[in-house]
């Protein structure tokens, strides 16, 4: 028992002593600072020249033990995780399905300790024993974990206020924090208000969607930093909108949240005139954060302002979207021009218009010459004049409505001619007023026509003479008070011709 006693003693007296040649002194050991939440790597890594001679010996019984230890006193130690020479593992209950080391890094010389999802209480000293032959290498280095928290938590709701806090495990206090959101440092004025390691936003908006990083700064020249995701609840497309549409056209007015799906809300969409409106809310399927408005066939009389209301917790947001109509209307003037009108019902002042013939076919004749006038934020909307309609002109036209950033809307227009023969080409859809004119001048004509008639043929009567002297005294003789004197001259008639 005695000599076996002294050759323990010896041999760990020999690990100790080749230990301390290769590893780093308690008071000489780094600090790594990892976030919460996130993966911390604890770095034990193997020298390249110690790597080099060791190679050959690497496998031979090679183990890891990585242990935590607890409180001040480096005496006191609690394992985290431990590989023995088989490849067995081992793992402390607290970090359990947490902490792992990368098995096929052993070969490189990589025994670093990875622990994911980091907690706050992971914090602390770690020292990782590795032997393999007859070596033994000591990696000792400080975890720190450092955080920002959000109250209230979880997603924002537009216009709701927050305030963020910077956190580390490192005991001593800051000398300066800063704040940095879509690379900009946070100044403390408007809506935001630093104190400490808080920064307080009184009113959120859209834009305040994204990371916000916070960066500690120490007496000792130490910088240490974290970054929290915070996401405002709001609407994807802009607040005040306008949707353009064509009369007769299916509609749908936006209504989408930037998140979701978000659970107890409540949608109500109102129209700002005091009717009724045939709008029908038609939400995604699947997808709880699509709210939008369904138009069917939509007509000028739809055409407005709608009002989109999300309540979400104690606080509603909305969303103004305006409809504007598109129609096009055909006029001829006193010249005999057509007019192609495009009527918008509502006007931003930023709008132009452009006329395009769709499906026109090559041809050699050339085209007649038409002018286009825009009254971009007037209520006559954009004129197409036509000075003399040819028969290439039939067929759909276009009248789109283009803003800044490119076209947003359209309304088409099916113009039919006629081309009666030996005369040029002719509307064939006349205005209403042009077409009574012309039915009651036909009506006047045809009543001059009947009475010059029936007095002509009265006057051709009184004119002409008798052609059947016989038949005349027939007649004559038929009339009351006439008959026997006209019978005697009858009579005489008769025998003077016998």
């Amino acid at each position: 028992m005695t000599w076996l006693f002294l050759f323990w003693t010896i041999a760990l007296n020999l690990q100790l002593t080749n230990a301390r040649h290769v590893s780093f002194a308690p008071g000489d050991s780094c600090r790594v600072w990892a976030e919460e939440g996130a993966r911390a790597t604890l770095p034990c890594d193997l020298s390249p020249q110690k790597l080099a001679s060791s190679r050959r010996q690497l496998y031979k019984g090679l183990s890891v033990h990585w242990v935590r230890h607890e409180g001040s006193s480096y005496k006191k130690r609690r394992m985290v995780l431990k590989v023995e020479p088989s490849g067995l593992k081992k793992l402390a209950r607290s970090v359990m399905h947490r902490a792992t080391v990368w098995d096929t890094g052993f070969l490189s010389g990589n025994f670093s300790l990875q622990i994911e999802p980091l907690l706050k209480d992971d914090a602390g000293t770690y020292e990782a024993w590795v032997k393999f032959g007859s070596e033994v290498w000591r990696c000792q280095l400080e975890l720190g974990v450092v955080s920002v928290t959000a109250n209230p938590p979880g997603p924002l709701v537009e216009s709701e206020a927050i305030r963020l806090t910077c956190n580390s495990t490192r005991p001593e206090t800051p000398t300066e924090t800063n704040w940095v959101h879509a690379g900009l440092l946070i100044p403390n004025s408007g809506r935001f208000s630093s104190l400490d390691q808080s920064l307080f936003i009184s009113r959120s908006v859209k834009s305040d969607s994204g990371p916000w990083a916070c960066e500690l700064i120490f007496a000792d020249g130490e910088r240490i930093s974290a970054t929290y995701n915070l996401q405002v609840i709001g609407f994807a497309e802009p607040t005040i909108s306008v949707v353009y549409a064509a009369a007769g056209s299916n509609t749908y007015l936006p209504c989408v949240l930037n998140h979701g799906p978000i659970s107890r809300l409540a949608v109500h969409w109102s129209y700002m005139t005091r009717r009724k409106s045939k709008a029908k809310l038609t939400p995604t399927r699947g997808n709880s954060r699509d709210f939008t408005l369904h138009l069917p066939a939509v007509v000028p009389d739809d055409a407005g302002q709608y009002l989109c209301e999300i309540s979400i917790r104690s606080t509603t947001i909305t969303k103004n979207v305006t409809l504007a109509v598109m129609t096009v209307t055909q006029a001829v003037t006193e010249e005999s021009h057509l007019l192609l009108i495009c009527n918008l019902s509502y006007h931003t002042g930023n709008e132009h218009f452009q006329w395009k013939h769709l499906g026109l076919m090559p041809t050699n004749r050339p085209w007649p010459e038409v002018t286009s006038r825009s009254f971009a934020g007037l209520s006559q909307g954009s004129t197409l004049e036509f000075s003399q309609v040819l028969p290439n002109d039939a067929g759909t036209w276009e009248c789109s409505v283009h803003g800044p950033n490119g076209m947003l809307g359209s309304v088409q227009h099916h113009l039919k001619t006629r081309r009666p023969s030996g005369t040029s080409a002719q509307i064939a859809s006349l205005q209403p007023a042009k077409t009574e004119k012309i039915i009651f001048g036909l009506i006047i004509f045809l009543l001059v026509l009947v009475v010059s008639v029936f007095v002509f043929i009265r006057l051709r009567k009184k004119i002409s003479p008798t052609n059947f002297p016989a038949l005349d005294r027939m007649v004559a003789a038929a009339l009351p008070g006439k008959g026997i004197k006209d019978g005697v001259q009858e009579e005489k008639a008769l025998q003077t011709e016998c």
